[in-house]
């Protein structure tokens, strides 16, 4: 009885994190000199953290940086770790799991530890993270 309840608590927990849309990816690019790009590492299984994550980035870029997402300056890229495709590519950025990774020139900066950490309980220091780095770039 108690492997069935824990069963049953695994495949609830499967089923809250996973959404049937599949994730496509962007083309396996790198920004082009002087060009940000935001970078955010998926997998199909999705979870409320990575929603919420994700839609931190797009509020921001249609907000704040709608222009300079509009002229180009920045671009925003979402890839799918379950594509064989993307591994590779992945492993560049040192990525194995969901990430946000923020790229400029020869430099990356990833913040994935802290938005996973703030979007939900302080979605506010996650946007401040966000925006600092963004704006420090």
């Amino acid at each position: 009885m108690r492997l069935t309840g824990i069963l049953f608590v695994g495949l609830l927990f499967m089923m809250a994190c996973t959404n049937n849309q599949p994730i496509k990816s962007d083309d396996l690019l790198m920004p082009k000199p002087g060009q940000i790009g935001i970078y955010y590492f998926r997998t199909s299984i999705r979870c409320e953290t990575c929603d919420a994550i994700e839609q931190l980035i797009k509020d921001e870029l249609a907000g704040n940086y709608a222009s300079r997402l509009k002229e180009g300056e920045i671009v925003f890229r979402q890839f799918n770790l379950d594509d064989p495709a993307v591994v590779d590519f992945a492993q560049q950025f040192d990525v194995v799991f969901k990430s946000v990774i923020i790229l400029k020139d020869e430099g990356a900066i990833n913040l994935t530890n802290d938005l996973f950490l703030y979007v939900l309980p302080k979605p506010e220091k996650s946007r401040e993270l966000f925006e600092n780095t963004i704006d420090q770039l």
